[in-house]
C-alpha cells in the first residue's frame, strides 16, 4: 500500500470518527491541497470496502514529499513562483498585443 493511500484511508477513519462522511472534497482538503481526486477517490473506495482496516501511521516528523523545512525557505519559494509567473503573464502580454 502506497504512503499516498494509506493517508488517505487514515484520512476516511479519522472522519468517520468524528461523525463526518468522507467525501473527495473533504479528504483533500484535510490532506494539505496536495492530493490528487483520483488519489482521493481511490483512498475512499479503499476504505469503504474495508473501513476498520489497519494503515501504516506515518511518522509525523517524517516528510512525505519534498516541501522546504522552514517558513522563510518556503517564502522564498512562493516569491520565486510569483516572479516566474509574472514573467510569464508579461510575455504572454506582449506577445498576445503584438499580434
Amino acid at each position: 500500500m502506497t504512503n499516498r493511500l494509506s493517508e488517505v484511508i487514515a484520512l476516511c477513519q479519522t472522519l468517520s470518527k468524528e461523525g463526518k462522511k468522507p467525501s473527495v472534497g473533504l479528504v483533500r482538503s484535510r490532506a494539505g491541497g496536495k492530493l490528487s481526486i483520483p488519489e482521493a477517490i481511490k483512498g475512499i473506495q479503499s476504505w469503504q470496502a474495508q473501513p476498520d482496516q489497519t494503515v501504516e501511521q506515518l511518522n509525523p516528523t517524517e516528510k512525505t514529499d519534498e516541501a522546504p523545512a522552514t517558513l522563510e525557505a518556503r517564502v522564498a519559494s512562493l516569491e520565486k513562483q510569483v516572479l516566474e509567473l509574472t514573467q510569464r503573464l508579461t510575455h504572454l502580454t506582449y506577445t498576445n498585443s503584438n499580434k
